[in-house]
Order: C-alpha cells, then sequence, then structure tokens
C-alpha cells in the first residue's frame, strides 16, 4: 500500500492522534486509543505520559503496540506498575489527566456515550461490555476524545443507555449533575470526519469531513439533523510520515489495520 493510498481507518487513527499535545497526561482506553496514542508518541508528541486503567503509568514508547490497554509490554521501564487504585484514584482523580481517549459502541449528539445495551436495560437486544472506568475518565479528565467508526446505527439522536456521560442534555446539565466545569468531550473522531461541540447547546457538529467523504455522506449515516460548522473544512490527509510511522514502527503486525480497505 502506497502514501498515496490509506484506509479510513488509517485517517481515523492519525486524526486522533492529532488531537493529542506535546507534554501532556494521556489516559489510554482499549482498541482505538491504543494506536493513536502510540502513533502521537512516536511523532509529534514524544513527551507524553501515558497511564492506563489497570495501574500502569509510562513515560517510554512501548517495544510492541499494546493488544489491551493494560498489556505488561507498557510495564517495561514505567514510573509505575501498580493498579486501578493508582491509576483511576490518585491520577484521575486527582485531577492530573489531561486528555482520555476513548472507544464507543454507539453516540449520541451531546457526546454521551453507549457500551451497555441496546434495547431495554432488564431484556436487552444486545448486553455489551459496559463501563470498565470509561464513566470515571469522561467525569473527571480535563477533556476527553471519543473514536468510533461511523455508522447510521452508532450515531444515534438518543441512548437506550448512558454509560459515560458527554454533555447530557447539553447546554448546562453537565455542570447541573455535579460535573467539573469546563470538562467534557472536546471530540469525536471517526472513519468520515472531526467533529467537536458548539460552544452554548453543546451539540455535536461537523468541523472536518476526510478526503473522500462529502458532508451529505456524513449526514446520511448520523441518526439526527447533523449541524455542520459554517468553516467546515476537509481535513488534512495523512502525511507520508504519519502513514510510515504507523505501518512500519506502531502496527507492523497488523494487529489494528490488517484487513483494512484503502480509500
Amino acid at each position: 500500500m502506497g502514501y498515496n493510498s490509506y484506509t479510513p481507518i488509517e485517517m481515523m487513527i492519525i486524526a486522533a492522534a492529532r488531537e493529542i499535545r506535546n507534554g501532556e497526561t494521556v489516559f489510554m482506553g482499549t482498541y482505538w486509543p491504543i494506536p493513536s496514542v502510540v502513533l502521537a508518541k512516536k511523532t509529534h508528541a514524544p513527551d507524553i505520559t501515558i497511564v492506563v486503567e489497570g495501574g500502569l503509568i509510562t513515560d517510554t514508547t512501548p517495544s510492541r503496540i499494546p493488544l489491551v490497554a493494560s498489556d505488561a509490554t507498557l510495564s517495561v521501564d514505567a514510573i509505575l506498575c501498580g493498579d486501578s487504585l493508582d491509576t483511576l484514584g490518585m491520577i484521575l482523580h486527582g485531577g492530573h489527566v489531561d486528555v482520555t481517549l476513548l472507544s464507543a459502541a454507539i453516540v449520541d449528539k451531546y457526546g454521551n456515550i453507549n457500551t451497555t445495551c441496546i434495547g431495554d436495560y432488564r431484556r436487552p437486544r444486545v448486553r455489551m461490555a459496559g463501563s470498565g472506568g470509561a464513566a470515571d475518565l469522561a467525569a473527571l479528565s480535563k477533556r476527553f476524545v471519543i473514536i468510533l467508526e461511523h455508522d447510521v446505527h452508532r450515531f444515534a439522536e438518543r441512548l437506550d443507555y448512558i454509560t459515560t456521560p458527554g454533555y447530557l442534555k447539553g447546554y448546562n446539565s453537565r455542570e447541573e449533575a455535579g460535573l467539573p466545569p469546563g470538562t467534557g468531550p472536546s471530540a469525536v473522531v471517526t472513519t468520515m470526519g472531526v467533529f467537536r461541540f458548539e460552544e452554548d447547546s453543546r451539540e455535536m457538529i461537523l468541523k472536518e469531513h476526510h478526503p473522500g467523504t462529502d458532508i451529505e455522506t456524513i449526514k446520511r449515516n448520523t441518526g439526527w439533523e447533523l449541524k455542520v460548522a459554517k468553516d467546515v473544512r476537509e481535513t488534512p490527509p495523512p502525511s507520508e510520515e504519519e502513514l510510515r510511522v504507523l505501518r512500519s514502527e506502531v502496527d507492523p503486525l497488523g494487529m489494528y489495520l490488517k484487513g483494512q480497505r484503502t480509500r
């Protein structure tokens, strides 16, 4: 695969990695956050500190891509090999997490996440994995980024169950629920675009559409009448260096990238 071609998944991973700023303390969720965080560490953000729920904290680049958020490879040269009380308690509840990256099964227009069930909670059509630490992370991180594949069934106007709080019902409802002011989702990154949130309503708004994906296609694949920013733009495509590092250094065995189609 040449550097002029790339998959929607690669674009999503790269766009999510760009949300991380150098020097930040980054809480790394499971699945798509893993290649995004490792890519950021290997490119524009070498000085980030990586924290995972299972108790590991590291400021070094893992020797291979973790398969789960608490992969033992993160323990090599780690700052701390502890437990969830250390990371969710001391680091997160202590107010030290700058940004968290989270995967999602379903998200709504206010950035709330459902990873619990589809249908009635007592008799669901589908039972999912649940929260883990995601509810705490979304509640107490200074900001968080949601990463998921874009599909109309995964972008619902209303969730059957809120596992992880975004801006709840919009406007000031997050603060009224007692969550720290100034926190909440800062971006939703998908295989089609990058979404942010209006300052007043806190409703999701399209800010970037990925190359090869038009706005109308994104609207058709969103379960509500999606708002589009006046200054909406095309996402800068992956650079050759971003793709090279992602493919040859972050995931050379294709643990996350294998089987993906190019654009």
